[in-house]
């Protein structure tokens, strides 16, 4: 069984071109297994075969021209895209992270629910998913890449709750690594709060008015008192 696995993989990424370094055992059903991770359990199985990184970090043909069809279908930045789905998953289909996103675009279930997907595995259906979205996204915050990677790694709602890029880690540094793999510098703070400026003016009559707003028609002396 164990010459069955190898050419069974060997034949699969041959074809397909797609991980960046996976193991591949048998589990206790005769099941071949693919994961990019190695726990305490399958150390004990002998059945494992480590398949190493790939050396190149070219796009896969078939992914490069499907994201070049999705953006120009959408409307959105391919560079965007591609650095995305580098940093999510390097282009493996099967990528699956600790909190459940899967896939070259790191679908979250339900996101996937929301565009439609049925297979979060399928490549076309992932991409495709994961290409709205971002445009979603970059419309909302009306293309500033900052908030829209922001977003899209750590969701709107923290966005919304700190008024820009979270105080996150993982968050900012996914941002860096995007940005960096996009050519562009990750320059990114919160939106500064611009201080209301208080007016007092004495009319032509001798009265004192403070304010923040001023009339077009102001006659008298002005003052800003902050």
């Amino acid at each position: 069984m164990k010459h069955k696995i190898t050419i069974f993989c060997g034949a699969w990424l041959i074809g397909s071109s797609l991980f960046a370094g996976l193991i591949a055992r048998q589990d206790k059903n005769g099941h071949v297994v693919l994961s990019n991770t190695l726990d305490r359990d399958t150390t004990r199985n002998g059945n494992i075969i480590f398949l190493p990184p790939a050396r190149s970090n070219a796009v896969p043909l078939p992914y490069k021209e499907k994201i070049q069809s999705l953006t120009q279908k959408h409307q959105l930045r391919e560079d965007l895209v591609l650095a995305v789905a580098k940093a999510e998953s390097s282009f493996n289909p099967f990528a699956v992270s600790p909190k459940g996103a899967v896939g070259i675009m790191q679908l979250m279930k339900d996101t996937a629910r929301q565009y439609g997907v049925i297979n979060r595995y399928n490549a076309s259906e992932n991409l495709e998913a994961g290409v709205k979205h971002l445009k979603y996204l970059y419309e909302k915050y009306k293309g500033n890449i900052p908030l829209t990677l922001a977003a899209y790694n750590a969701g709107e709602e923290a966005v919304s709750k700190y008024n820009g890029v979270p105080p996150y880690s993982e968050t900012k540094q996914y941002i860096r690594r995007v940005m960096s793999l996009m050519g562009m510098s990750s320059m990114f703070s919160s939106p500064a709060h611009v201080k209301t400026k208080i007016y007092k003016y004495i009319t032509p009559a001798g009265k004192t008015i403070i304010t923040d707003t001023l009339p077009s028609n102001i006659t008298g002396s002005i003052e800003i008192i902050n």
